[in-house]
């Protein structure tokens, strides 16, 4: 009967909150799979987006939140765009970046917030929706108000 030796995750310990993934590092065509430590909420495939440094290894968690929109005008196209998910840079200088943060990105500009700050910004994303909400049914009212019942009462003609 031959053996057969399964590759399993090394049996270290790591912090609550943490788990052990592969992760590759070295040049092109000259890199090295290591096991490294990486947030449980972190989906990125460290193997097959390694870095050359281990001090390059970001952490991202998956896409948490996207929204789009389309214009009358170009109703296929999704011209304004909003995504957020977790980001963790271990290495980063700025504590508040070592810590799990939100980035917001609306595809061109990236938004780094604290736990407390993105809070703040989804209640303000909140009564944004709101104003929308009311814009929309003033919008609404104003084209089924007394001149569009004048326009179909003369049979569309001015």
């Amino acid at each position: 009967m031959q053996n057969i030796l399964v590759p399993t995750t090394p049996a270290i310990e790591t912090k609550p909150g943490w788990k052990l993934a592969p992760a590759a590092f070295g040049k092109p065509g000259n890199q090295a799979t290591v096991w490294a430590e990486c947030p449980d909420f972190c989906s990125e495939n460290h193997v097959d987006n390694w870095t050359q440094h281990a001090v390059d290894l970001d952490h991202w968690g998956s896409d948490g939140a996207r929204w789009d929109t389309d214009s009358m005008h170009a109703p296929a196209e999704a011209l304004l765009a909003l995504s957020a998910r977790l980001y963790l840079d271990p290495t980063n200088p700025d504590p508040r970046m070592r810590a799990a943060t939100v980035r917001i990105d609306d595809e061109s500009v990236d938004v780094f917030h604290t736990p407390e700050m993105a809070e703040q910004t989804a209640d303000e994303l909140i009564a944004f929706a709101a104003q929308l909400r009311h814009l929309a049914r003033q919008a609404r009212t104003f084209n089924e108000g007394p001149a569009e019942a004048l326009h179909q009462v003369r049979g569309g003609q001015v």
